[in-house]
């Protein structure tokens, strides 16, 4: 009996209690279910980073709680997930249909989503960049094709959450992004551009770097990252800085090892981590210290893309910078339509041999006046060389380079100059592996303070006939035939054949295998002279 008692009495506390904190047990378990205002972009293929806004998501992602479905399909592990904000990348085997963000508050309504099955679409890469105080980036998109397309534009911050921006390009129009106004200032960020069709993209930039050397440098795109990149130039000699950046646009954390390739034979190689969805940067001359020539090899676990960016006081009267992405492979041909040694420019060729054979290298210059000139250089194995182009082909000669290497090696060309003894400032490039019959240039203008320039180089045995199409921002096109002999390298000044206040990208299109490249000087804003070149675009992932 006093058993039952307590036993009663037990209950009748364990009820009370039970009463006083079910308010406060309810508000948990009350949570307010998601909802979802919008996605960006509204439809893209599986594997491709998306983003949700709304509310009431939850702070953070619950295991076996919260998630995101597109059309049933589990998305897995968000890349961020916050209570207003979700990024996620779309899983392989979804279809289009309704998306649902699940939490503690239960389901949210289901935003249709259009997963696109059959892409045609093309992704390129860009990992320098950045709108810290004294620096202008653009993005330039160009349409060749006759239909409209769409760019989903992802922008890989190294200290922030990404953002996903989507532009409109019209049919054979060329469009101009500010990269500085769509993510604000202080940020360096890297870029990944996939569009509903093949799209050309250049990223330019504009500067005053640490408010004393004023140029600017532009790159075209990687087109698919790689596990593994080859760098020719590179020095940290008095009045240069260098920077490695790297951007991995994969789900998985990357490790990428280093090779610092000296001109002396020596190597050093260091190990770095780069996150998932973001971008890393190396101060190579904190790296190797003052003083050294050095070429670069990568080596990651995970493909990832890389530019190396120098920016300089050129023997301390020439101040600028310029970039370039690195080569997946070296190669036992390279060839450069662009190449001066006027009065006011000194061109260089930097070539590393990372290879354990010695290479012989036959270089063979094209002079625009149709003279040729060769030169033997031994590049020996795990080490670079510079080659001083002035000093092989004289003063005074527009000229173009074909390189033949008896093993793989990876070269640039470096040019540093006072243009028009009025705009001081260096560009570089990579070469050309090979001869191609189409070349394509998202970036171009002829505004005020700019000229451009387009080099064209035959180096085949037949002549070619080449057609060069003009596509502006507002929709207009212009075309241009012309015949390159066997051996010829040509310039075309582009303010010239369209006219002053244009921007303009370019297709060119050859019955024979050319290379061509596009060199611009300017003086940006009045403010900020310098110069800056590219290889053109040439094939598509």
């Amino acid at each position: 009996m006093r058993k039952g008692k307590v036993f009663t009495i037990f209950v009748i506390l364990a009820l009370m209690t039970a009463m006083m904190i079910a308010p406060a047990w309810a508000d948990v378990r009350v949570a307010q279910a998601p909802a979802i205002e919008y996605m960006v972009p509204p439809a893209a293929w599986p594997g491709t980073l998306v983003a949700i806004q709304g509310a009431d998501f939850g702070v953070v992602q619950i295991p076996l709680v919260s998630g995101v479905t597109f059309n049933g399909a589990d998305a897995g592990t968000a890349t961020l997930w916050t209570d207003t904000y979700i990024l996620v990348t779309v899983p392989e085997g979804a279809t289009s249909g309704p998306v649902v963000v699940t939490s503690l508050g239960g389901s949210s309504n289901g935003y249709e989503f259009t997963v696109l099955e059959d892409p045609t679409a093309v992704s390129c890469y860009f990992a320098e960049g950045t709108t810290r105080s004294g620096f202008e980036e653009w993005l330039t998109l160009y349409n060749p094709w006759g239909e409209d397309l769409v760019a989903t534009v992802t922008y890989l911050m190294d200290t922030a959450a990404n953002r996903i921006r989507y532009y409109n390009v019209p049919a054979h129009t060329r469009v101009s992004v500010y990269v500085n106004s769509e993510i604000g200032s202080d940020r360096d960020v890297s870029i990944t551009v996939t569009s509903t069709g093949q799209l050309i993209a250049e990223r330019p930039m504009y500067f005053r770097y640490k408010k004393a050397w004023a140029g600017g440098h532009c790159t075209t795109p990687v087109l698919e990252p790689s596990t593994t990149w080859y760098f020719a130039e590179g020095t940290t000699r008095p009045g240069f800085e260098e920077w490695l950046c790297l951007a991995n646009p994969g789900e998985e954390d990357a490790t990428v090892d280093v090779t610092y390739i000296f001109g002396d034979g020596d190597a050093v190689t260091l190990s770095y981590n780069v996150p998932a969805y973001s971008r890393y940067t190396v101060d190579v001359n904190a790296t190797v210290g003052i003083g050294a020539d050095v070429a670069l090899k990568l080596e990651s676990s995970k493909p990832i893309v890389a530019e190396r960016s120098m920016y300089f006081a050129y023997n301390w009267i020439w101040p600028g910078g310029h970039t370039t992405i690195g080569v997946n492979v070296p190669n036992t041909t390279w060839y450069f339509a662009e190449g001066t040694t006027r009065p006011g420019f000194e061109e260089w060729l930097c070539l590393a041999n990372p290879g354990e054979e010695d290479a012989a290298v036959l270089v063979t210059c094209d002079l625009a006046d149709g003279g040729t000139v060769t030169e033997g250089i031994e590049v020996p194995a795990r080490r670079r060389r510079t080659i001083d182009v002035n000093a092989i082909v004289g003063a005074g000669a527009d000229v173009a380079l074909k390189l033949e290497s008896s093993k793989p090696i990876v070269a640039e060309r470096s040019m540093y100059f006072a243009y028009n003894w009025i705009w001081p400032g260096g560009h570089t490039t990579i070469g050309a592996a090979s001869p191609q019959a189409e070349w394509y240039f998202a970036e171009g203008t002829t505004r005020s303070g700019f000229e451009e320039w387009l080099c064209l180089y035959n180096p085949g045995d037949l002549e070619a006939r080449v057609s060069v199409n003009y596509a502006f921002q507002d929709g207009g096109t212009q075309m241009q035939d012309l015949v390159l002999m066997p051996g010829q390298r040509f310039s075309i000044s582009m303010n010239q054949v369209v006219g002053p206040d244009k921007d303009v990208s370019v297709h060119v299109e050859s019955d024979q295998g050319i290379v061509a490249e596009r060199p611009m000087y300017f003086d940006y804003h009045g403010v900020w002279p310098g110069g800056h070149v590219t290889i053109g675009c040439t094939s598509f992932n």
